[in-house]
């Protein structure tokens, strides 16, 4: 029951994630920030650890955001149980993404991270030990898996302790669905595990906060 609403949560969880990504870019006056095409994916999941202790839980999450000519890595694990836990979020080298298939909607675009964040210098590992990622993003097609579009303006707010952050998304967004396989610090991945890939055209963001 905790892995099928694990993979139901994962559009949720997705845009949490998301919006944590968002607000590390910094908010400096406001400057948008300018993102003329890119896949954003994002994935998160539940993992049982011992099948007769439903507290045993632990709850993963990964995206990886575009901005700029660059990328960002953000991670979330939470253990229910009080174990293992870590995150941390930075930006990660272009030559650690690779994206092919052509254009969205084909249901053939693969988005895959390769990266050690132990190797990269100014990543900020919150929690936990720093370590590799190595996940794939296979867009499913629309038939398979819905997709969802959005024009104009998209505004979150929400709070980082005492603080409030604004952001403002404007420009063209596709999301689709996307299996995602891999590990996270030596998580494997369950199979099969719903992910998401978000087209990006021509979209500013903008931070505001504190």
């Amino acid at each position: 029951m905790i892995k099928r609403f694990g993979r139901t949560m994962v559009t949720v969880m997705g845009l949490a994630v998301a919006a944590a990504m968002l607000s590390s870019i910094p908010a400096q006056a406001a400057s948008p920030v300018v993102v003329a095409h890119a896949f954003v994916p994002g994935v998160a999941f539940f993992m049982q650890l011992d099948p007769s202790n439903p507290f045993s839980t632990e709850l993963v999450e990964v995206t990886v955001e575009s901005t700029a000519n660059r990328y960002m890595l953000i991670y979330n694990i939470v253990d229910f149980g009080g174990g293992f836990s870590a995150g941390g979020s930075g930006s990660i080298p272009a030559s650690s993404v690779n994206v092919s298939g052509g254009s969205a909607n084909s249901g053939n675009v693969t988005f895959t991270l390769n990266v050690n964040t132990c190797d990269v210098a100014g990543f900020t590992t919150n929690a936990g030990p720093c370590g590799t990622f190595a996940l794939t993003w296979v867009e499913l097609p629309a038939s398979i898996s819905r997709s969802y579009a959005n024009r104009g303006d998209n505004r979150q707010t929400f709070n980082e302790g005492d603080k409030v952050v604004t952001v403002v998304t404007n420009g063209q967004t596709q999301s689709f669905g996307a299996l995602t396989t891999g590990t996270v610090l030596g998580i494997d991945v369950p199979t099969p595990t719903m992910g998401g890939l978000t087209k990006e055209t021509n979209v500013t963001k903008t931070v505001t906060g504190p």
